[in-house]
C-alpha cells in the first residue's frame, strides 16, 4: 500500500529526508545532513541515517530539492545503484562546492555529483514505477531551488521543501504564477517548510524584508566606508548579486576564486534562463578583482567567460591596490584557525581599523547561544558589525498564500522546530483544521494496493 513517511524532519530545521511509497518502489526527497552542531542533540544522528532510510531496501530514487547541506549533505552515502537527481544549476554549483568541501576529506563526493541526474521544471518525470514528479523552479536563498508536484496512488502531493518570494526568482509573482500553471488545485496533501513558524519574533527585527531592499541598503552602508567585508554565505547567490550591483562605482569588487567561479556559474546558467538583470554584469563593474595567485581555476573561469552573451571578466588585484582604491570583499570564515590564516583574516588586520567595517549577511542565530558559529565570531573577533540580511525561508503570509493557491485536504508541516504550533499561526485559522503533524517515523496511507 502507497504511503507517506518522514525520516527526519518533522520537528527540525534541516536534516530532511522524506519518503513516498507505493509499497514496491519509493522516492525519497532530501538526504541531508543535521545543520552544524545539532548531531549531538538531534533525535536521528547523521551516522544512523543511511541504516534508517536505506538498510537492505535499494528500490529508490533520491531527489534533492536543492543544494544546501541540510538537504543533500548525506548524499557520499546513498548506494550507487540508486539513482539520484537535483536541478542542472544546482549540478553545476556542487561541482565546484563539492571539491572545495572535500579539500581535506579521505573521500571525494565530485564523482557521486557526476553521477546525479538532472530534473527539468514543469516536466514531468518517473522516476521509479508508480509515482510521477513535477520540479517547479521557485525561489529560495540557493539558487534552484525546486517544490515537487508528486502523483501516487491517485493522489496529489505538493512537497514545497524550502522556498520564498522575496527574492530575485520570487519577484513579479512569480510564485503565484507556478502554482497556478502546474498546480491548479485542489491537492490532496500539502507538505510544506514552516522555518519561520518557530522564528516568528525575528521578523520584527529584521532590517528588510528581501533581497532588493538588502541591495539599496547595502548601497548606502558602502558609501560609508573605504574597506567593506561582507560575511556571507558562499551560494547565496542573491545576495551576492544584489551586494555586486550595489557596490559604488569609486570601490572594487573583490571575491577569491573559488567565489568568483561560483559567481559566474550562476551568472552563467542565469542568462540562459533569462529575465533576471540582477544576474547579468554591472555597467559599474563589469570587472571583478580576485585575491590569490594564478592558476588552473582561471582556466575554468575563461571557458565560463566565453560560452556568455554577457561575460563577466576577473583580474588579480594587489594589496596595494585595495589600500588605495577601497573594496567590497566577500569574506568568508576560516575553519582550519590552528592551521593557516585566510586571506580574508590577513586583509582584515590590515584594513579594519583604517575606515573598514564588517556587513554580517548570515541567520543571527550563528552568533549567540547554543547555535553560535565559533570560526564566524573569531572573524568578527569583537569587532563592531553591522547586521544585513534577509531570510532564505517563506514568510508566514507567504506559507498561507501557497495554502490557498493549492486548496489542500490535508496539511503537513516540517523543517520547522515547532509543527504544533502551526495550526495556531492566525494566517493559517482558516486551514487550522487541515494540519496534520506527521511525526518522523510515522507512516501515513495513501491508498492502492
Amino acid at each position: 500500500m502507497a504511503d507517506l513517511l518522514i525520516h527526519r524532519g518533522s520537528s527540525q530545521i534541516g536534516g530532511c529526508c522524506t519518503q513516498i511509497s507505493t509499497g514496491e518502489s519509493r522516492i525519497l526527497i532530501d538526504f541531508g545532513a543535521n545543520l552544524p552542531g545539532e548531531d549531538e542533540t538531534a533525535e536521528t544522528k547523521d551516522s544512523e541515517m543511511f541504516q534508517k532510510v536505506f538498510g537492505s531496501r535499494r528500490n529508490s530514487a533520491v531527489l534533492f530539492t536543492h543544494y544546501h547541506g541540510d538537504h543533500y549533505g548525506l548524499f557520499k552515502e546513498i548506494p550507487a545503484d540508486v539513482p539520484m537527481y537535483i536541478g542542472p544549476l544546482a549540478k553545476n554549483i556542487l561541482r565546484i562546492l563539492v571539491p572545495y568541501i572535500d579539500r581535506n576529506a579521505r573521500e571525494k563526493g565530485l564523482p557521486m555529483v557526476e553521477r546525479m541526474g538532472t530534473y527539468e521544471a514543469g516536466t514531468w518525470m518517473t522516476p521509479v514505477p508508480g509515482i510521477q514528479v513535477c520540479p517547479l523552479y521557485v525561489d529560495h536563498s540557493a539558487l534552484d531551488s525546486y517544490m515537487f508536484t508528486i502523483k501516487v496512488a491517485g493522489k496529489t502531493i505538493l512537497y514545497t521543501g524550502d522556498f520564498r518570494e522575496h527574492g530575485i526568482v520570487g519577484e513579479n509573482g512569480r510564485l503565484e504564477k507556478v502554482l497556478k500553471a502546474y498546480v491548479p488545485g485542489p491537492v490532496d496533501i500539502l507538505i510544506t517548510e514552516g522555518t519561520m513558524v518557530s522564528r516568528l519574533k525575528e521578523v520584527g527585527t529584521v532590517l528588510v524584508r528581501s533581497e532588493r531592499e538588502l541591495g539599496l541598503e547595502a548601497g548606502k552602508l558602502f558609501q560609508k566606508h573605504k574597506y567593506n567585508f561582507v560575511l556571507v554565505s558562499s551560494t547565496n547567490l542573491d545576495s551576492i548579486m544584489e551586494f555586486y550591483h550595489n557596490t559604488p562605482g569609486n570601490l572594487r569588487f573583490v571575491c577569491d576564486l573559488y567565489q568568483a567561479l561560483v559567481m559566474i556559474t550562476a551568472m552563467r546558467d542565469m542568462e540562459r534562463k533569462g529575465k533576471f538583470p540582477q544576474y547579468q554584469p554591472s555597467k559599474q563593474h563589469p570587472t571583478v578583482y580576485v585575491l590569490g595567485e594564478t592558476d588552473s581555476g582561471w582556466a575554468r573561469l575563461r571557458e565560463i567567460r566565453q560560452s556568455m552573451e554577457n561575460p563577466l571578466y576577473f583580474l588579480s588585484v594587489t594589496e596595494e591596490e585595495l589600500e588605495r582604491d577601497g573594496f567590497v570583499l566577500l569574506a568568508r570564515k576560516n575553519t582550519r584557525p590552528d592551521a593557516y590564516q585566510s586571506p580574508f583574516e590577513i586583509l582584515r588586520d590590515k584594513f579594519f581599523d583604517g575606515d573598514g567595517q564588517i556587513i554580517y549577511s548570515m541567520w543571527n542565530g550563528y552568533l549567540k547561544g547554543r547555535k553560535a558559529d565559533q570560526n564566524l565570531l573569531r572573524f568578527i573577533g569583537g569587532r563592531p558589525y553591522r547586521s544585513l540580511h534577509t531570510s532564505g525561508h517563506a514568510y508566514v503570509e507567504t506559507i498561507a498564500k501557497v495554502i490557498r493557491l493549492v486548496n489542500p485536504k490535508i496539511i503537513i508541516p516540517m523543517h520547522t522546530e515547532r509543527p504544533e504550533d502551526f495550526a495556531s499561526v492566525p494566517e493559517f485559522a482558516p486551514y487550522a483544521d487541515r494540519v496534520q503533524v506527521l511525526r518522523d517515523g510515522i507512516r501515513m496511507p495513501l491508498g492502492g494496493q
